[in-house]
C-alpha cells in the first residue's frame, strides 16, 4: 500500500500542471475533441443528457434527492470506507478542488455514494468522514443494496466485493451541470489533478441556469 500511495503522490504532481484532459476508462474521448473540459469527452447519448436521478440517504442524516440540487453543479462518485488506498485519496482531490473554488465552494455539492452497503454504516461513515475532515456539502450517501443497486447501474459502476481487500469497485468521477445533465467523467482509477476538477466546475459554475 505504501508503493500505491508514493505513486498517487507523485501522479498528483505531475498532473497539477496537466492541461490536456486524460484518456478516459469506459468511455473514449473523442479524437480532435475541443471541449473546454479537462474531464473525459463523453460520447453521443451520454454527454448533455439528464443524469440519473436518486434519493439516498445522507450518513450525516437526512435524505439527498438530486432532483433538488437542480440550479448548482453536483458530483458524482462511489466510495466505501474500508478501502485503504483509492477511495480516501478521491475524497482529498475533491476536498481539495472544493478549496480551490474558494467563496464558490458552497453552490457545489459533492455526492460520494457508497460502494460497500454492508461496511458503509452510519458510525463508520461518519468516523471516516471526520478523519479526512470534509466539508458540509461532501454527502455520503449510504443504503442497502436494493436501494444502492440502480445507482451503480446508471452510473456504469460496480460495488466493492466483500471479503477483497484490494479496491475493485467503479470509481468515476461524474460532473453534472446546473440543469441535471451529464456534462463530463474523470476516471477514479488514475490519480486526478484537484486542479484540474476545480476548474471544470468552474465553467459549470459559470453557466447559465
Amino acid at each position: 500500500m505504501t508503493g500505491l500511495l508514493a505513486f498517487w503522490a507523485i501522479g498528483l504532481v505531475a498532473l497539477a500542471s496537466r492541461e490536456e484532459p486524460d484518456e478516459d476508462n469506459g468511455f473514449a474521448i473523442v479524437e480532435g475533441d475541443r471541449s473546454p473540459f479537462r474531464g473525459g469527452s463523453l460520447p453521443d447519448g451520454v454527454a448533455g443528457t439528464p443524469a440519473p436521478r436518486f434519493a439516498l440517504a445522507d450518513a450525516r442524516g437526512g435524505r439527498v434527492d438530486t432532483e433538488r440540487l437542480q440550479g448548482q453543479p453536483y458530483v458524482v462518485t462511489f466510495l466505501y470506507v474500508d478501502c485503504d488506498d483509492v477511495c480516501p485519496l478521491i475524497a482529498v482531490e475533491l476536498k481539495q478542488a472544493l478549496e480551490q473554488l474558494g467563496s464558490r465552494a458552497d453552490e457545489v455539492t459533492v455526492l460520494a455514494v457508497s460502494a460497500d452497503p454492508e461496511g458503509d454504516t452510519r458510525a463508520a461513515v461518519r468516523r471516516w468522514l471526520a478523519k479526512l475532515r470534509m466539508p458540509d456539502n461532501f454527502r455520503y450517501l449510504i443504503g442497502d443494496a436494493k436501494q444502492l443497486q440502480p445507482v451503480w447501474r446508471d452510473h456504469y459502476a460496480a460495488p466493492q466485493p466483500r471479503g477483497n481487500p484490494n479496491s475493485a469497485h467503479s470509481a468515476s468521477i461524474w460532473l453534472v451541470d446546473r440543469k441535471g445533465r451529464w456534462r463530463t467523467k474523470f476516471s477514479g482509477g488514475v490519480p486526478v489533478a484537484p486542479a484540474d476538477i476545480a476548474h471544470d466546475l468552474r465553467l459549470l459554475l459559470d453557466e447559465s441556469a
